[in-house]
């Protein structure tokens, strides 16, 4: 039992409640599947001449890396989830969200979250470029790590009102920024002509 401090109160249940449990193992596993699999996919010619043996076993490392984040990290780190139900009338996706107060979202958590996220597909992006210019025959590899990468960034970008706000956030910001550029280009080229 607490006692108050020499003139003090009793604290609150709210002052007394625990931090937040970190998440350190879904944080490590969140990102070493995305590493592996990204250098797996750079490396893999040299450790083997095999392209089926590259290919399984980078298709694997992307599959282990898109069930882990759908499944695990986006629940434990950021309180999302998402899944595609299917049925005789076709197929819907779903978003869900935990509700405010449900459980505390560590900041540092959330923004590794969502930095591996980006930094993956953007690299998913790279690799088919490159490979479209020659730089690498995995064309096959690169598209299925966009595909894996790109839907975990797009369910949880649907699922995320707060990302969702922020990237409107930005476009409104952006597309201001243009807009007064484009002003003050115009009236300064009407003032020159005066």
């Amino acid at each position: 039992m607490a006692t108050p401090a020499a003139g003090g109160t009793l604290p609150t249940p709210e002052e007394q409640s625990p931090p937040a449990p970190s998440h350190n193992v879904a944080v490590f596993f969140h990102g070493f599947f995305k590493v592996v699999s990204i250098v797996w996919y750079w490396i893999c010619t040299i450790v083997s001449d095999s392209f089926v043996v590259n290919f399984v076993v980078c298709i694997v490392l992307l599959a282990l890396d898109f069930w882990t984040t759908k499944n695990i990290t986006g629940r434990l780190l950021v309180g999302l989830r998402w899944w595609n139900e299917a049925n005789d009338t076709g197929s819907a996706w779903r978003f869900e969200t935990l509700p405010e107060g449900v459980r505390t979202i560590l900041p540092r958590e959330k923004r590794f979250f969502w930095l591996a996220i980006l930094l993956a597909a953007g690299h998913w992006i790279l690799a088919c470029v490159f490979c479209l210019f020659g730089a690498s025959s995995y064309i096959i590899v690169a598209i299925m790590g966009l595909v894996f990468n790109g839907s975990n960034l797009w369910g949880y970008f649907k699922c995320s009102r707060e990302a969702q706000a922020d990237l409107q956030g930005y476009i409104n910001s952006t597309s201001n920024s243009i807009v007064q550029g484009a002003i003050k280009q115009k009236l300064s080229q009407a003032a020159s002509r005066v």
